[in-house]
């Protein structure tokens, strides 16, 4: 048997997920929790969500299913709206719990984020979120979730790259909402409504109205320097690593580096092997720190990390481990590319 670490993949589902550990089978299991939803709450959904629409995100971080009704019953903080995502990590207490997600969960999506409507199937409604570049579907990587996480977009903007706007530099803090506060997490976009900022403050837009948010939460995209990058990516040492993850709350190999770039105004593909398709091509030798290093074959990429120097890289593991800075693993290295000019 080959030893060997899998992270995050996009085209199929992968069979293990730790270190020499087998993974189960996504079949369905009496740990599943079949919510249909009430006729109305159905009704609902598919009045307010037509296909092809645009919706946002309404909730701190909304995770999203290969398919709908998937979950267990200690995936439900997840599911809620509004969600615990705190309590979900505690639930998720071993390895083996978050490796069940493996196959099952897609990814996630911040508040906010921009989705495109494909498919109502009962309260719950497949999207495309738009700004996570993905081959599954050419608008967006695709996924499940309840319609209660969701909101119709409405009139506000949708933010890109070059518009301008903030971006939530604090790990977590709080979104003060016409309808309450929302906890938002490190990478989550805003835009400004006032050119203007209060001290303490900075009023911005959300997909409820006017809010507002503390000024030394949020900045404007970072300049994308390898420095900035690996800064940024030392603050995450220590948390654990989550299948799907993109987020504060937990995240996966290709997540990590995914949001790092989001929070310097740069969107690059959400997963590891549509990343290694992307970046420009580096030879090992010729590495400098910021470049990231990926794991598999030229056909297939399954995990990737950055490089930080002197033979050390920082990387999300697998859902047994946490991010950290660890030597390179030269094994199985399929390559480097670079997404820093």
């Amino acid at each position: 048997m080959h030893v060997f670490v899998i992270c995050r993949n996009s085209l199929i589902a992968m069979t293990a997920v730790a270190v020499g550990v087998p993974v189960a089978a996504a079949s369905p299991s009496p740990e599943i929790v079949h919510d249909s939803g009430s006729q109305a709450t159905i009704a609902s959904a598919k009045s307010r969500f037509p296909i092809g629409s645009s919706a946002l995100i309404d909730v701190s971080v909304a995770t999203l299913w290969r398919e709908p009704r998937i979950h267990r019953r200690l995936d439900l903080p997840a599911l809620a709206d509004p969600v615990k995502l705190g309590k979900w990590n505690r639930q998720l207490r071993t390895a083996a719990q978050r490796r069940w997600l493996v196959g099952r969960v897609q990814t996630q999506a911040l508040y906010g984020q921009q989705v495109l409507v494909r498919e109502v199937r009962g309260s719950w409604i497949k999207v495309a979120v738009i700004d996570q570049p993905e081959p599954q579907d050419p608008a967006g990587y695709p996924g499940w979730l309840p319609a209660r996480q969701l909101i119709p977009k409405g009139d506000m903007l949708q933010i890109v790259d070059d518009s301008e706007h903030l971006v939530v530099r604090a790990k977590k803090t709080r979104l003060q909402t016409p309808t309450g506060k929302v906890a938002v997490g490190y990478g989550t976009r805003l835009l400004p409504t006032s050119p203007e900022s209060h001290s303490k403050w900075i009023e911005v837009e959300t997909p409820r109205g006017p809010g507002r948010i503390k000024s030394a939460a949020v900045s404007e995209p970072m300049e994308l320097t390898a420095r900035s990058v690996l800064r940024e990516g030392r603050r995450f040492m220590g948390l654990r690593y989550l299948w799907g993850g993109l987020s504060a709350w937990g995240m996966d190999c290709s997540g990590l580096l995914w949001n790092i770039f989001r929070a310097h105004g740069k969107t690059i593909p959400r997963d590891a092997d549509p990343q290694f398709r992307s970046g420009g091509k580096v030879s090992l030798k010729k590495m400098k720190p910021g470049d990231f290093i990926f794991w598999g074959s030229q056909n297939y990429a399954h995990h990737v990390a950055i490089y930080v120097g002197k033979n050390k890289m920082l990387e999300a593991p697998d859902s047994s481990g946490r991010v950290r800075v660890v030597p390179v693993r030269w094994n199985e290295v399929a390559g480097s590319r670079r997404f820093i000019r």
